[in-house]
């Protein structure tokens, strides 16, 4: 099954995040969230924002850093 393409505004990003709204236009302006403009009006694809979010994510700590930070023992 293939997801369809949407299109959601600012205040719809920031309740998916859980961020506030001045925040994602805070990230628009310098960049860090992907977006499109239409004329004035910026949408997000909701297919770029999951793909961005899974991008963002953390990995689990490799035994490397974990020796180099302290393994807590």
């Amino acid at each position: 099954m293939t997801e369809t393409e949407i299109f959601i505004d600012v205040k719809q990003v920031a309740q998916l995040l859980k961020l506030s709204v001045a925040t994602i236009r805070k990230w628009v302006l310098i960049k860090f969230i992907p977006y499109k403009k239409f004329g004035r009006a910026v949408r997000f694809s909701s297919l770029e924002i999951h793909e961005w979010m899974m991008s963002k994510s953390s990995s689990p700590i490799n035994q490397q850093k974990l020796n180099r930070y302290g393994s807590g023992e």
